[in-house]
């Protein structure tokens, strides 16, 4: 033993001049920096020392024990032996005990002890050392030659003591990574691991990094929690309890592809739970870059030191914590982990109603989960579903809702241990039990072999702000309130997205505020608040935007809160974006002008349509001069419907003393109608005086429009009277038929073709009918919009036809009055009807 230097309370190793920061005896003058880096170099070296000093006491303390035991001498005696053995072999103290003590440490495969003492102890130790001592350096002591067993080799021997020196080494560590460093860096038989990390198991399956040796700061800090990915042999190893073996880069890249992303793919890869008693602790994972030496025997010892690690890891737990680690084998201690005293407590604290669900399976199949415990707002929540708390399930609280989404989801969970935060789900009274409809939150974890889940039913105060929020969107409206205390105001999501595009912060800060002021507007602003904060004035004002909100306009809008005094305390608004607001005000504007200007134009050419209209039909005087024939006509007055259509009629006379009858209709209205009637009106008179027939003349007049007014079609009637043989002959293109009243009053529609109408086919040829007329006889002609009227409504025509039973066919106006009632024709139609009377 090395005797303790004297001194005055100072490290036998420091110089006087320096124990307490003096200046060097050189005179020189020392750093301030430099000398605590020195000190804190000097605190540290001396901790190191402490630590393998504690480290190694328990293993000589135990090599005392043996040798007072089996030599018969006290505990200083056996102490001196130890010295004098580690004198004369010259091998350091620490291992002189060990091997004394591996003596007496089982093979892994063979429990009993055997004990060496004297000469077999030199030998022992000579041999570990790989050096030769003459057995007379050992003086025989005189006692009883100890029992023996069959001798072991000096490589079981070898690596005995160093599993015991580890292991007490071990057991006095006292934390995670100080057992990495022991398993790291004590000299031992096979060659130190290059990387060591251990782990302890989370409830939800995952594992938490709490100790490494040789593993890079930013590696540790990424894979400090390991989620429970099949793929890393440190979760297989966990879920199947078993230690796993790599050998070969090649094996271990094969079997876990992720490896390459840890630094654990060194030759050889050990894998393996930590277990005390029946718990699995966590796991540890150890690499050697070079490998190990072949032999089954090295890795039996290796995989034996990962008991005494399991130990100390248990140990650093402490009772209460262990207690609640999921345990391997046996349902029954299972079923009662997670049943602890911290578990109520910490569920029972929680605002929202909350539950620890164990899995119900049938055959092997997960069908439901049990209410293992529930707090007093969850036991509530069962209540009111008319569900025993005490007898609760998840399908039993929300049949359908648990059914679709809860089950599915938790049973997932339990795989792949991944937390489920599921938000909007929507309990339905009529399906879930539950009193009224819920929108319900949903936030769960796998808890060991369970969920544990809590869940909020959102309030009306809840639905009313998402509405409040939907709202402000919608409105493009975002809201704020200052406390003229803060400094900053509070301002609604809606607001910041308004100023940030959706940026995630709390506040739009008031620099910010006035930057988004165009530069024009700011006075006036900063006048308005000021009248607001100092006056108590309401605030109403509109803007032009820049900065974030640069092209925009925004209304303000604020009101004063005042205190008990008088004086403004807070101020609270809304900022509105107006742009598309104003942007349609302008359109507005301007739609309304083009409007002005249309109704001018449409004016215009209404009163230029109506002029033409009027020259186009026929007067009284020149209708009344026909030979052999009375003839009425009528259109509705334009003045009345208020547009002008293409209607109009026409009647002329002969050279041979006929008359030809013209009925027509141009689609369209307004000025262009009315224009094209006028060339059709003109058309027919020129082809008449070619005395070509009816049909021929509708032929004629569809090919000029075809050719001339291809955006117009038009329907037509054209008929020819001869008074010397009172013979009618007609043809219609998209006409009705005319109808023909005798003059008794009764009424026939006449057969004959009617054809499309002009414009629709360009060789479109057209046939006449011809009808004897009798005297007395009346023939009525209308134009088509009646007819298309009446195949809407039907039953009209009927009442047209037998006009003679209602009125007197004479009054002309009364005809036409009936024609409109009986055909229902609507105010905004144009109607254009010509009455053919025979004397």
């Amino acid at each position: 033993m090395v005797a303790k230097p004297s001194g005055t309370g100072r490290s036998g190793t420091e110089p006087a001049g320096q124990a307490s920061g003096q200046a060097p005896a050189d005179g020189g003058s020392a750093e301030p920096a430099e000398a605590l880096a020195a000190l804190v170099a000097k605190l540290r070296a001396e901790l190191t020392g402490v630590r393998t000093a504690m480290r190694n006491r328990a293993v000589i303390e135990q090599a005392k024990g043996v040798l007072v035991e089996r030599l018969g001498v006290s505990p200083d005696q056996g102490f001196d032996q130890l010295v004098r053995l580690s004198q004369r072999t010259n091998i350091k103290l620490i291992e002189v005990a060990a091997a004394i003590v591996g003596t007496t440490s089982p093979d892994p495969d063979a429990p009993d002890v055997v004990n060496l003492i004297d000469d077999e102890l030199r030998q022992h130790v000579a041999r570990s050392r790989t050096r030769t001592v003459p057995a007379s350096d050992v003086p025989a002591p005189q006692v009883e030659k100890p029992r023996r067993r069959a001798s072991r080799t000096p490589e079981v021997e070898a690596l005995q003591s160093q599993h015991q020196l580890l292991s007490a080494r071990i057991a006095a560590t006292r934390g995670y990574d100080e057992i990495a460093e022991v398993l790291g860096t004590a000299p031992t038989a096979w060659p130190p691991p290059t990387a060591i990390m251990i782990t302890l198991l989370d409830p939800d399956g995952a594992q938490r990094c709490v100790g490494a040796f040789g593993i890079p700061g930013e590696v540790r800090s990424r894979w400090s929690r390991i989620p429970p990915d099949p793929a890393l042999p440190l979760v297989v190893a966990v879920q199947e309890v078993e230690t796993i073996w790599l050998v070969g880069g090649e094996e271990v890249t094969r079997r876990f592809p992720v490896m390459d992303q840890l630094p654990f793919s060194g030759d050889t890869v050990l894998a393996s739970p930590l277990i005390s008693g029946e718990r699995v602790l966590g796991a540890i994972i150890m690499s050697w870059a070079d490998g190990l030496p072949d032999g089954d025997e090295l890795r039996r010892y290796v995989a034996a030191l990962l008991e005494p690690v399991a130990r100390q890891i248990d140990t650093l737990i402490g009772d209460e914590i262990a207690s609640a680690w999921f345990h391997v084998e046996g349902e029954e201690s299972a079923q009662a982990a997670p049943a602890q005293v911290w578990l109520p407590t910490v569920v029972d604290v929680l605002h929202n109603p909350a539950a620890l669900l164990s899995p119900v399976t049938v055959d092997g199949q997960l069908v439901d989960f049990r209410v293992e415990y529930a707090n007093v707002m969850a036991r509530q929540v069962f209540t009111a579903a008319r569900v025993d708390p005490d007898e609760a399930t998840l399908l039993a609280a929300y049949p359908t809702l648990g059914s679709t989404t809860l089950l599915p989801e938790f049973a997932r969970m339990l795989q792949d241990g991944q937390p489920r935060r599921l938000e909007g789900l929507r309990a339905d009274p009529r399906t879930d039990g539950v009193p009224a409809a819920q929108t319900i939150s949903v936030h769960a974890v796998r808890l060991w072999d369970r969920v544990f889940a809590v869940w909020r039913i959102a309030t009306e105060a809840d639905l009313l702000y998402d509405q409040l929020l939907q709202a402000e969107r919608i409105a493009g409206v975002g809201s704020f309130c200052w406390e003229l205390r803060d400094p900053e105001p509070r301002c609604s999501p809606e607001l910041i997205r308004l100023f940030h595009g959706g940026r995630d912060a709390a506040r739009v800060p008031v620099d910010e505020l006035t930057a988004s002021v165009h530069a024009d507007d700011l006075l006036a602003v900063q006048d308005a608040v000021r009248r607001t904060v100092v006056e108590g004035k309401h605030l109403l004002a509109e803007v032009r935007g820049a900065g974030r909100v640069n092209g925009r306009r925004l209304r303000l809008t604020a009101e004063p809160l005042f205190d008990d005094t008088g004086n403004v305390t807070a101020v609270r608004g809304t900022v509105q974006d107006v742009t598309e607001e104003r942007a349609i005000e302008a359109r507005l504007r301007r739609a309304e002008e083009a409007l002005a200007a249309q109704r001018h134009r449409l004016a215009d050419e209404r009163r230029a349509a109506q002029a033409l209209q009027k020259a186009l039909l026929p007067t009284d005087p020149e209708l009344g001069h026909m030979e052999g024939v009375e003839i009425c006509g009528h259109c509705r007055s334009a003045d009345r419907v208020g547009t002008v259509d293409g209607d109009w009629f026409d009647a002329t006379s002969l050279p041979d003393g006929g008359t030809i009858l013209v009925l027509g209709d141009v689609d369209d209205r307004g000025l262009s109608s009315m224009t094209t009637a006028a060339r059709l009106r003109y058309a027919v008179r020129a082809y008449a005086a070619l005395d070509l027939t009816p049909g021929a003349i509708l032929s004629a007049v569809n090919g000029m429009l075809c050719a001339m007014e291809v955006e117009h079609t038009a329907c037509l009637v054209v008929a020819r009277y001869s008074p010397a043989t009172r013979e009618l002959r007609w043809a219609a293109a998209g006409q009705v038929a005319p109808v023909r009243y005798t003059a008794a009053g009764q009424g026939t529609v006449l057969s004959g073709p009617l054809g499309l109408p002009l414009g629709e086919v360009t060789e479109m040829q057209y046939s006449d009918t011809t009808v004897t007329l009798a005297p007395g006889d009346r023939v009525l002609l209308y134009t088509g919009g009646q007819a298309r009227a009446d195949r809407r409504r039907g039953g009209g025509l009927d009442l047209v036809r037998r006009a003679g039973e209602h009125i007197d066919l004479s009054d002309f106006d009364a005809m036409v009055t009936h024609l409109v009632t009986s055909l229902n024709i609507p105010e905004d139609e144009d109607v254009c009807a010509m009455l053919v009377h025979v004397p």
